[in-house]
């Protein structure tokens, strides 16, 4: 016949845990040694920060390695619409048609279609997650999804845009569309980096109050 869990106390010792703090209880309400470790949230920064950094470098591979070779092989090193911050006119377009070819516009429309679709897509996912974890007040949370959402959406609209642009560059009204569209890549580029350094301070902030509460006073 098994012992009983007070015959087991009794003659073990506790063992038990002490408890933590009565539900409902703030941070700044409990006790040291109340605290206790949260290992899901923990483990699911790790994942949020694993995907920031793959979407980061897959975007990064894109932009600054993989496109910028298709204006750096062309006489006068055409610069690509995806690095004109200030946009780019019809003159530009019909130009860089003329120097990429009809082999180097499939080309440059296969890495839209491909590595360029992936990374937008992956770096909206990421930095949602990002939002998601480290965002307490609903409205914030909603209001930064916003501009994530919004980069991932235009940069997509924005690479089919230029793919129309130059496959007919005679038309004012693709080309405008297209240089429209990369301006507000650029500006919602400018928003995503500052929710990201906003959301970062506040996950820190947050970080080193905790510490600071579980960390008994010293003597």
């Amino acid at each position: 016949m098994g012992l009983t869990r007070a015959q087991k106390a009794r003659k073990h010792g506790a063992t038990t845990a002490p408890p933590g703090p009565a539900r409902g209880t703030r941070l700044h309400q409990a006790r040291p040694g109340e605290l206790r470790p949260e290992p899901t949230r923990s483990s699911s920064g790790l994942a949020v920060g694993v995907a920031m950094s793959v979407s980061a470098v897959l975007w990064l591979y894109v932009h600054a390695w993989v496109l910028p070779r298709f204006g750096a092989a062309e006489p006068g090193g055409l610069t690509l619409p995806e690095w004109m911050p200030g946009g780019f006119g019809q003159e530009h377009a019909q130009r860089l048609a003329a120097a990429l070819g009809e082999q180097g516009l499939a080309q440059y429309e296969g890495v839209h279609r491909s590595s360029g679709l992936l990374a937008p897509l992956l770096v909206g996912l990421a930095w949602l997650l990002f939002v998601a974890v480290n965002t307490e007040s609903r409205a914030r949370r909603w209001r930064r999804s916003a501009v994530v959402v919004g980069f991932a959406a235009v940069s997509l609209a924005g690479n089919a845009a230029i793919d129309a642009a130059l496959a007919d560059p005679g038309d004012g009204a693709a080309v405008t569309a297209a240089s429209v569209l990369v301006i507000a890549r650029w500006v919602l580029l400018v928003l995503l980096l500052a929710v990201t350094a906003t959301v970062a301070a506040e996950a820190l902030r947050r970080r080193s109050r905790s510490v600071a509460v579980d960390t008994p006073p010293q003597d």
